[in-house]
C-alpha cells in the first residue's frame, strides 16, 4: 500500500512539473485557456493531496497504516491517477512551437544587402526581434542582428498579401558599412537603430 501510494505521488508530481514547465514555455508565458482550468481543477488539488500524502507516508513509513488512513490513501491514489492523465492531455494541447513572424525581404537603396525583420514569440517574455541581413553578392553570408526591442512594446503589427510592404527600412549612411534602420507604421512602433552590418551590431538612436 505504501509503495503504491508513494509511487502515485512521485509520478503525479513529476508529470505536474512537466505540465507546468511545458504549458508556460519554461515560465515565459502565462497559462492559456486550456492550462488554467487544469491547474485549478487538478493542479492545486494534486499539490494539496501530495503534500498531505508525503507527510503521512514519512510519519507512518515504519509503522502500519490504520484502516481510516488506508481509506484516505486509496481515495488520494484514485484522485492522483485521474489528475495525472489530465496533465498529459492538457500539455499536448498547450505546448506550442516557437512562433516566428517576418516581413518580406527588401533591398537596400545601394543594392548591397537584402534584409527583413524577424519577430520570435512576440507575446512571450523570451521574445526576440532580429534584423536578418544577407549580402546580395554572396547569399551565403547571412547576419542575424538582435535589436534592443521588446516584442511586447509592439502594439499591433500589420501584414499584407504580396511583398510590397515592410516593417523596417534599412538605409546606407555616410559611414562605410553603417546603416540606419527605421521602423515603419506597419510595425506599430517608431524606432531608429544604427546598424553595423560587418560586426552584426545594433544600437538604438534616441
Amino acid at each position: 500500500m505504501k509503495w503504491i501510494w508513494g509511487a502515485a505521488v512521485l509520478v503525479n508530481l513529476a508529470v505536474f512539473i512537466w505540465f507546468l514547465v511545458g504549458a508556460t514555455s519554461n515560465f515565459q508565458r502565462s497559462l492559456d485557456l486550456i492550462g488554467m482550468p487544469i491547474m485549478l481543477l487538478c493542479g492545486i488539488p494534486s499539490l494539496i493531496i501530495n503534500m498531505i500524502s508525503i507527510v503521512v507516508l514519512i510519519r507512518k513509513w515504519n509503522s502500519s497504516l490504520s484502516i481510516s488512513t488506508m481509506i484516505y490513501g486509496v481515495i488520494f491514489i484514485l484522485i492522483l491517477m485521474f489528475c495525472t492523465p489530465a496533465f498529459i492531455n492538457a500539455l499536448e494541447h498547450t505546448v506550442k512551437p516557437e512562433k516566428v513572424e517576418s516581413d518580406p525581404v527588401s533591398l537596400t537603396s545601394d543594392e548591397k544587402y537584402e534584409y527583413n525583420l524577424e519577430i520570435i514569440n512576440m507575446s512571450q517574455r523570451n521574445n526576440q526581434v532580429n534584423l536578418i541581413v544577407k549580402e546580395v553578392s554572396n547569399q551565403a553570408v547571412k547576419k542575424t542582428i538582435p535589436l534592443d526591442l521588446d516584442g511586447k512594446e509592439i502594439a499591433a503589427i500589420t501584414t499584407h498579401p504580396g511583398s510590397d510592404w515592410q516593417w523596417t527600412v534599412l538605409e546606407p549612411t555616410e559611414e562605410p558599412e553603417i546603416y540606419k534602420l527605421t521602423t515603419t507604421e506597419k510595425l506599430g512602433i517608431h524606432k531608429i537603430y544604427r546598424i553595423d552590418v560587418v560586426e552584426g551590431l545594433s544600437e538604438e538612436m534616441k
